[in-house]
């Protein structure tokens, strides 16, 4: 048995052999051997970090092992081509890419900061390109860092996530530790959305990761796991968490005290002082992200109550308002009353829909695809409609974080923002792997497969009648007339 582990070890450390020098050769035939030694340094140290963390979890295997270096492997392609995309048109370089929208803001207040070498640039959470800054102090002048950072954000995120299901799960289902970290490692990594929007230039990955460390800290208040002997490891991980949101986007430590409160439910007794404690750090973490980052609890209000400003601001598209109109103008019974409606709107989102002239490569199209959101998401809707009101089903209070989440997102967004849920995902993959452990042993097979055969036919309908409002290509394919029309156009305001 010893010696086929050290064997398995042996073939995993000839990949990681193979797949550092393919690395280091295609970005350095792409970018110059000078560049090319960073890139391959970078993505390196963006590997090693969550391979550390995962080699020193119980319930590793060789398996998560194999599944992290081709998580790697996959981000490593998808970096190197958007870095090609970046400098490809004249007067760009790794120095000075072609970024767009918010990763360009964030890249040219760093910038402004780093050298003067651009006029000032506005940033609401000045968090993510501070910390860009800080890397170029360190390493210098370069797109290729903030990327690496992002990378083992996103992968140590992974990893956290399938720490926090063996942790919830070693109790409630029979399969050995090994599957259950495999099986929470793996879920995150159907879902190309997730992946892709954790190593862009923005703070996704950050986000990301402290959801998944306040996720992994606060899953030991509802379990009975023999991690529970680590207490102060997981305060000082979830202090951690909240110091990093505060940093990049504040309004996200509303979510880590919601978890914070409902996770302290079981034991409340127990729990109560340490609650309270943080619960304080948080109220001022607030106050002070607030203050660095010039963002008033006014404007936390606004979001919630709507405005003109948040309708000109997330309704640029007119298949939303086409759907649900001025949604930011409704008095709050309204926005309450449509949650049937933006609540499977969020569901479906992203939508496939790629305006015309946008898609400029492969991986354009592909960051979109969604069909791996669409089976987690599933089994999440189907343990909150049959089995979290069941005796014998339930999880406990854990799913009602994610679950007050998501009602939440689209009370106050209208169901129009996909990345907004996507930090949810460490904190639903738990439950989807609880289910389908439990159909594994035999529970609920029958209704579990009637549910899978009405999302499938749903969720093929919905997005046949996408492509037939965007192109039109089912009726072309039937030689018929247009079946659904383009929605129409809103008064722009």
């Amino acid at each position: 048995m010893r010696s086929g582990m050290t064997m398995s070890r042996m073939v995993l450390l000839l990949l990681e052999m193979i797949a550092v020098a393919t690395l280091a050769m295609v970005a350095s035939s792409h970018f110059g051997i000078a560049d090319g030694a960073r890139i391959t340094a970078a993505f390196a140290v963006a590997y090693v970090v969550p391979l550390v963390l995962l080699r020193r979890a119980r319930g590793t295997s060789d398996a998560a092992h194999l599944l992290l270096l081709l998580l790697a492997v996959f981000l490593s392609w998808v970096a190197l081509d958007s870095m090609q995309h970046w400098i490809e048109l004249d007067g760009y370089s790794l120095q000075r890419p072609n970024l767009h929208d918010d990763s360009r803001r964030y890249y040219k207040w760093a910038l402004h900061h780093y050298d003067g070498s651009v006029g000032p640039a506005s940033s609401v959470f000045p968090g993510f390109p501070l910390m860009i800054l800080g890397l170029w102090k360190l390493f210098g002048l370069s797109v290729i860092w903030p990327l690496a950072m992002n990378m083992m954000c996103t992968m140590t995120s992974v990893v956290l996530t399938g720490m926090t299901t063996r942790r919830l799960l070693s109790h409630r289902v029979k399969l050995p530790l090994q599957v259950l970290l495999l099986g929470g490692m793996l879920l995150p990594c159907l879902m190309p959305y997730y992946l892709m929007s954790g190593i862009s230039i923005l703070k996704e990955g950050i986000i990301f990761l402290s959801v998944s460390m306040a996720g992994f800290s606060l899953s030991s208040m509802v379990t009975v796991d023999e991690d529970r002997f680590s207490l102060w490891r997981d305060i000082v991980t979830f202090v951690v968490a909240c110091l990093l949101v505060t940093l990049v986007r504040t309004t996200f430590l509303y979510v880590l005290l919601l978890g914070l409160l409902i996770m302290t439910l079981p034991h409340w007794r127990r729990d109560w002082i340490l609650t309270l404690c943080l619960t304080v750090m948080i109220i001022v973490l607030l106050f002070v992200g607030n203050y660095f980052a010039s963002y008033s609890f006014d404007r936390h209000a606004e979001i919630v109550s709507g405005g003109w400003n948040m309708q000109r601001i997330y309704f640029k598209n007119t298949f939303y308002t086409s759907v649900i109109g001025y949604y930011f103008l409704y008095s709050p019974w309204h926005k309450f009353l449509m949650l049937p409606v933006t609540m499977p709107l969020q569901f479906i989102l992203p939508l496939p829909w790629v305006p015309p002239g946008s898609a400029s490569n492969l991986l354009t199209i592909f960051c979109r695809v969604t069909y791996g959101w669409y089976l987690i998401g599933g089994v999440f809707v189907f343990y909150a409609l049959f089995l979290s009101w069941r005796r014998d089903g339930s999880m406990g209070v854990w799913p009602w974080w994610p679950m007050i989440y998501y009602v939440a997102l689209a009370y106050v967004m209208g169901g129009v923002m996909a990345r907004y849920l996507l930090p949810a995902v460490p904190l639903i993959v738990p439950v989807v792997v609880y289910v389908l452990c439990r159909v594994y042993e035999g529970r609920w097979r029958r209704m579990f497969t009637w549910w899978m055969i009405f999302l499938v036919v749903t969720m093929t309908l919905v997005l046949l009648a996408c492509l037939e409002m965007q192109t039109g290509a089912v009726s072309s394919f039937l030689h018929v007339d247009r079946i659904i029309p383009y929605p129409r156009t809103y008064p722009s305001l």
